[in-house]
């Protein structure tokens, strides 16, 4: 009885390796993969302030070995940060209206690279890596109306008035590090949550200094096909 049972148990086990292994058959060495997520962000700063976000992403990869594929990525980004402020401090003739608007676009193309980990049968970690250009493009709008000046509201000017509108554009690089999960309700599709974690951008232009900042974002909801 013991033979019998221990035989028993070898050959479930064996057979729930070979349904995990079949289930993850997308993830071997030659497969490839094309995905597509996408998100959204809103934040309040401040009282006077809010931001709104909205990204789409694309890439397109061969498994070079099993569970590692890497590939080409596509991406846009939009962005808007608005302000606005009224004071009127307890006197009729002095008082001011601020809002201000700055919108950015932003395309960005670059290798990418991602890890599985296998967690079951139907779910798996992964990280992603991500490095290339981006070109920014950026719109920035300001108003002010008031007796008195911005900043010092007690201070009356007589009444103003000022519209001013800029743009800029300009080449950056760019780098994410990004870790998520997938779940595949069958062989050839994959539903995957994704946390943009890290996200790295130098900016340069022609003699100017570089910037670079570090920012937390969103999660993105996508989906990828492995064929």
């Amino acid at each position: 009885m013991d033979i019998l049972q221990t035989m028993k148990t070898i050959l479930l086990t064996i057979l729930a390796l070979l349904v995990a292994s079949s289930s993850f058959a997308q993830l071997q060495s030659g497969s490839r993969f094309a995905g597509i997520q996408a998100g959204a962000g809103f934040s309040k700063p401040d009282e006077f302030s809010k931001i709104t976000s909205f990204e789409v992403a694309s890439s397109v990869g061969y498994f070079i070995k099993d569970k590692l594929v890497v590939g080409l990525s596509y991406g846009y980004q939009y962005a808007a940060n608005r302000q606005e402020r009224t004071s009127a401090p307890g006197s009729s003739n002095t008082f001011y209206h601020y809002d201000s608007k700055t919108i950015a676009h932003s395309y960005n193309i670059g290798p990418m690279a991602r890890y599985y980990v296998s967690l079951s049968n139907k779910f798996a970690l992964f990280a992603e890596g991500k490095a290339g250009f981006a070109w920014i493009s950026t719109r920035a709008e300001h108003n002010f109306i008031g007796t008195g000046q911005f900043g010092d509201p007690t201070t009356p000017t007589g009444g103003s008035q000022s519209l001013s509108t800029a743009r800029s554009k300009g080449l950056s690089l760019f780098g994410t590090l990004s870790p998520g999960l997938v779940f595949f309700p069958s062989d050839r599709l994959g539903i995957e949550l994704k946390a943009n974690a890290l996200n790295y951008q130098s900016g340069f232009n022609r003699g100017s200094d570089t910037e670079a900042n570090l920012n937390v974002h969103r999660m993105n909801l996508g989906a990828g096909f492995y064929f």
